[in-house]
């Protein structure tokens, strides 16, 4: 043992500034554990442990109020700005189709200016005929008679017009408030459009005199040609118009009616199943 003592001893020198041990002899004493100086460990990281904080902070971030009634409400609130919205582009609409409606009246007003001046041509050309011929049986056109060819002519256009003013009526009506197509105005300019048509592919070709007292006229020319009402087709777009507005909002109106009964229906649930829980509580209670 002596010599094992003796083997250790220089061992122990060599050692000791490169090991974080000691090594004591049999004629050493261990000091106590208050001077020995213990190196602290490195504190080990775990893989992914950021990741998992990050994973519990996003979900506790998350908001927790995804309850039908809650979703309920911000669809509720989605179809009421749809459907403002919707509002806001029909009254842009409707004030653009008034602003045509006023370009419509005055391409009618225009269209009758071509049959007034035929027919009035028509009359003087019959008069000049008949103060040429010596001994003509025929009487000139005149007062009375010259009213009811020009109205009898101009009929077509005429109602065009009155057509074209009530629509722009109609249209300045909806301007402050949209009216349905219900309203008289609509209504009589509905009536209208199909005697103008009639009265159109009845005489497609301009002339007062035709057949009065042998006085011919040149049918074939583009003069004597009857022009298609513009506004049939201008009453057609303001039907197809106001008929899809009313189906849009109807259609808006629907589904903001079906959310906010299922909102209802879900707040009356809840506020049974708390005062259930509520009893269950003053039972458990008692």
């Amino acid at each position: 043992i002596a010599s094992l003592v003796d083997l250790v001893d220089p061992l122990q020198h060599y050692l000791l500034p490169r090991c974080n041990f000691v090594v004591f002899t049999a004629h050493q004493t261990p000091p106590r554990a208050e001077t020995l100086q213990i190196m602290p460990e490195e504190p080990r990281q775990r893989r992914g442990k950021k990741d998992g904080e990050s994973a519990v902070k996003t979900k506790e971030e998350l908001p927790i109020n995804r309850t039908p009634v809650n979703q309920l409400r911000h669809a509720q609130a989605r179809l009421v700005v749809a459907r403002d919205r919707t509002a806001d582009l029909h009254t842009a609409w409707r004030n653009q189709l008034f602003r045509l409606s006023l370009l419509v009246t005055l391409i009618c007003l225009h269209a009758l200016q071509s049959p007034t001046s035929s027919c009035i041509s028509d009359i003087k050309d019959f008069n000049a005929m008949l103060s040429s011929e010596e001994g003509g049986s025929g009487k000139p056109i005149r007062g009375f008679e010259v009213i009811r060819l020009l109205f009898g002519e101009t009929f077509c256009e005429l109602l065009g017009v009155i057509t074209a003013f009530l629509l722009t009526y109609f249209l300045a009506l909806c301007r402050g408030a949209p009216q349905s197509l219900d309203h008289w105005t609509y209504i009589v300019s509905s009536a209208l459009v199909p005697m103008q048509l009639g009265f159109f592919f009845h005489s497609k070709h301009l002339g007062c005199l035709r057949g009065y007292n042998g006085f011919e006229f040149d049918e074939t020319s583009e003069k004597a040609k009857r022009q298609f009402p513009v506004v049939v087709i201008y009453h057609t777009i303001v039907t197809f118009a106001f008929w899809f507005m009313k189906s849009g909002m109807e259609t808006c109106e629907e589904h903001l009616k079906m959310a906010t009964d299922s909102l209802r229906d879900c707040e009356r649930m809840d506020k049974k199943i708390e005062q259930k829980k509520g009893m269950r509580v003053k039972s458990r209670k008692k």
